[in-house]
């Protein structure tokens, strides 16, 4: 997917993950048992939540460098790797 729709996707994922961690969404687990994954549910939730947080920016970093890369190398075809853009526009090395 392009990176627009992962930014999209992180900011619905987000705003979820507020309403989850706050007041109304929280009454829905707090309570001590039973355990998921040796954690009490309030605790398990958070962390499942921090854990797709992760998965969700990764993935939307992953588009980002796809996007520059696919963006960078149209045209020429020439593929440009990191070391074609920190090399200076000249040949003698910029002296």
């Amino acid at each position: 997917m392009p990176f627009p729709v992962w930014r999209r996707i992180a900011w619905c994922y987000h705003l979820a993950f507020l309403a989850a961690v706050t007041w109304p969404g929280q009454t829905l687990v707090n309570t001590p048992d039973p355990f998921v994954l040796g954690l009490p549910r309030q605790m398990a939730l958070v962390a499942f939540l921090i854990l797709g947080s992760l998965i969700v920016l990764w993935r939307m970093d992953g588009a980002r460098r796809r996007d520059a890369f696919h963006a960078a190398n149209s045209g020429d075809g020439h593929i440009q790797g990191p070391a074609d853009h920190d090399a200076p526009a000249d040949s003698d090395g910029g002296r």
